[in-house]
């Protein structure tokens, strides 16, 4: 039976430390949870985000990671406790497995990585260094925690071929030559204090299993104590810019990251679900052109938006758009935003979705489009909401000839399909950015 519903666990069977010498930018921290949980969208969401290194086009990365998830789905079965890859899988042709096989095992890294507590992650190559390693290898993520300063670095490995033992030095190789050199780096400007390397064994049909090397001291350190300075700000905006491409494609992402000014009128959707509103993202559905044996004539059918499923909190969302946009010597609301409790984290799974510690989410079938959002380019932000009808008041028919809102729409049926393509419309000019002149 595929995997659908039935929320699956990985135990942590070995935990192993790697030794470094004391130093005031390194500190020692082992996993500190044994078994990780989580349902098939948790999974899906985990690889959509983490599979993809540079802002992307929703158009795209939806579709592969769809294609990831039912390919996973079908060689999983639903009724075990225990997440494991079938034996089915290795049917399939190798270079399709193997990127299958560390796709997912990318998904079940994150989830080890914010289920211990860490919740801001962005891709290691994205951010920049302060002085050159000694070395061309690097780790796959930088992972921060709330209230801390410094940086976890994180290194994926996956397998369904190797034995335990011949993986075992594969995960240690990981750590010593991705983990070990960028010890006591500045990345993005925040210190990289100590990292993991993270192994997923899914030789076993049975059970999967979780096998990490850790940074550990040989004497406790007071990091950061020589005064170097250590801002985790750039990892946490980094992983909004990677949220917001899966939500919107890649022109409000590079905008953002240059902070150029964006001179647009746009309309973001928001939907309310799980008592939550959420700043929806959707997919382009290019116009077609057909012949009308009516009027023997050509007619063209406008581009349209489906929502694609990944959503981010509407709050943390306000606040990611303040932070890149605040004058210099304001405080900067990334520092106060917090994680997502696990109540509504549950919540999510429960209701068929995902939500993740940052905010970002996988929206599931019961959950309405509410309204919707202009571009306030003054703030530089989402504009406050007004409701949806004195939204089409003040625009006038125009807009409400090009934004259609149904406020009972049920969004399983709009992601399937059974509502018509109008059913959310945006405006034409939706992401057409222009920079300064």
């Amino acid at each position: 039976m595929a995997w659908t519903f039935r929320s699956k666990r990985i135990e942590t069977k070995l935990v192993r430390p790697h030794i470094e010498l004391p130093h005031s930018s390194i500190r020692g921290r082992s996993p500190q949870i044994s078994t990780i949980s989580f349902s098939p969208q948790e999974l899906f969401g985990a690889m959509a985000r983490t599979s993809h290194l540079h802002t992307v086009d929703p158009g795209a990365v939806t579709p592969e990671s769809e294609c990831f998830r039912h390919l996973i789905a079908h060689h999983v079965d639903e009724a075990p406790e225990d997440f494991s890859i079938l034996p089915s899988a290795k049917r399939l042709k190798d270079n399709s497995r193997s990127h299958m096989i560390g796709v997912t095992g990318s998904g079940i890294a994150y989830l080890q990585m914010v289920r211990d507590g860490y919740v801001w992650c962005d891709h290691f190559e994205n951010l920049s260094l302060t002085r050159k390693p000694k070395t061309k290898k690097s780790p796959d993520f930088v992972f921060s925690k709330p209230g801390e300063r410094d940086v976890a670095i994180a290194e994926s490995k996956a397998t369904q071929g190797s034995s335990r033992t011949q993986f075992l030095r594969t995960v240690e190789t990981g750590y010593v030559e991705q983990i070990h050199p960028y010890l006591g780096f500045e990345v993005g400007g925040a210190v990289a204090s100590h990292g993991y390397s993270i192994g997923s064994w899914m030789t076993s049909p049975s059970k999967a299993e979780l096998l990490i090397d850790h940074t550990a001291v040989a004497e406790p350190a007071n990091v950061n104590s020589s005064g170097a300075p250590s801002d985790p700000s750039s990892v946490k905006r980094g992983n909004y810019l990677t949220v917001l491409s899966l939500l919107f494609g890649p022109d409000l992402p590079a905008a953002l990251r240059a902070r150029r000014p964006i001179s647009l009128e746009a309309s973001f959707p928001i939907v309310r679900w799980i008592g939550r509103e959420w700043l929806a993202g959707y997919t382009t559905v290019p116009g077609t052109a057909g012949y009308d044996k009516a009027t023997q004539a050509i007619a063209h059918s406008p581009s349209v938006y489906l929502l694609n499923r990944f959503a981010l909190e509407l709050d943390v969302a306000r606040a990611f758009f303040t932070s890149i946009f605040r004058p210099a010597d304001a405080a900067d609301p990334l520092e106060t935003v917090g994680r997502m409790d696990d109540e509504l984290i549950a919540q999510a799974r429960a209701a068929g979705g995902a939500v993740y510690p940052d905010g970002f989410s996988i929206l599931g079938s019961e959950g309405e489009v509410i309204d919707t959002l202009n571009w306030d380019r003054l703030r530089g932000g989402l504009a406050d909401r007004t409701g949806i009808n004195a939204l089409d008041q003040a625009a006038g028919p125009a807009l409400a000839d090009l934004t259609t809102l149904a406020l009972s729409t049920n969004l399983d049926s709009l992601m399937k399909g059974r509502q018509p393509l109008s059913t959310f419309v945006p405006r034409p000019n939706l992401l057409t950015y222009r920079g300064p002149k």
